[in-house]
């Protein structure tokens, strides 16, 4: 076997594995896709097969009963606000852990890539919660939230500000700049596309969460999309369609906002690579 044989062969496997991938990730979707068309009998037996009759109006059912609109606000609003929160708070963290060379400044780097790993210890957390007394409000989940993406962001933008040359810093100083000044006007644009990378990871993350907002939000009123499938999967009674067609309302806007922001998540984790 000639060596141009040999690689031609080797690439031809390597993209029937990659297809073969992409189709066991696909069959899923499909499926959920396919189900919430079908009538509950039909969707109670999971199946690839297109429904016999299309129930287009499975998704007017899941709007009036599955309270769809404030969750919907619910979701944006928590979501938004907690990645508004981490970035900031991270953003300028990073700025003086990249900057700051000290033993007590490696401390608390390491300390914040714990949360990295570390699991959220929930019975603790409410308790803290209550003694503050915002337990079931919006601002304990959008602070809880960041705390737990805060240390991802903290990390990618750490990488990213040592990649910045400290000449501009000099250079701002003799200008006259304070450290916040230097921070906000020279420093914060040029971390542009790495802010956005954590945003998109961060939103994504907190958009999907399903546990969080079930342990910390106790009026139905807060809940987010995710937890608006218990409006139709109960103890007693499945609505299977239902809860597929609940499913996919509730994926589609954070998979086509990952779509349009994805070149950012890329470029925002190789910049800092090559920057410099």
């Amino acid at each position: 076997m000639t060596l141009r044989k040999y690689k031609s062969l080797k690439r031809g496997a390597l993209i029937t594995g990659l297809w073969v991938l992409t189709l066991t990730q696909l069959i899923p979707i499909w499926l959920m896709v396919i189900g919430s068309l079908k009538s509950a009998k039909e969707a109670a037996l999971p199946s690839i097969a297109l429904p016999t009759e299309w129930h287009f109006e499975n998704y007017i059912t899941v709007f009036q009963k599955g309270k769809i609109a404030q969750a919907l606000y619910n979701s944006i609003f928590i979501s938004g606000s907690a990645v508004i929160v981490a970035i900031l708070l991270a953003s300028a963290a990073a700025f003086y852990l990249a900057r700051i060379q000290t033993k007590w400044s490696k401390l608390i780097y390491n300390t914040i890539s714990l949360g990295l790993i570390a699991p959220v210890s929930i019975i603790p957390t409410i308790r803290l919660m209550q003694v503050f007394h915002i337990n079931n409000t919006y601002l304990s989940v959008i602070l809880l939230f960041s705390a737990i993406y805060m240390p991802l962001c903290v990390f990618l933008i750490t990488g990213f500000i040592k990649k910045i040359p400290r000449d501009l810093d000099e250079a701002s100083i003799i200008d006259g700049c304070s450290p916040l000044l230097l921070f906000i006007k020279i420093i914060l644009p040029l971390l542009k596309p790495v802010l956005l990378t954590g945003a998109v990871i961060s939103f994504m993350g907190i958009w999907n969460s399903f546990v969080i907002p079930l342990y910390f939000l106790n009026n139905s009123s807060k809940w987010t999309l995710p937890l608006t499938v218990y409006n139709f999967f109960g103890q007693y009674s499945r609505d299977w369609n239902l809860v597929f067609a609940d499913l996919v309302i509730t994926a589609s806007p954070v998979a086509i906002f990952y779509l349009i922001a994805q070149k950012y998540i890329i470029s925002g984790l190789t910049a800092g690579a090559v920057k410099g």
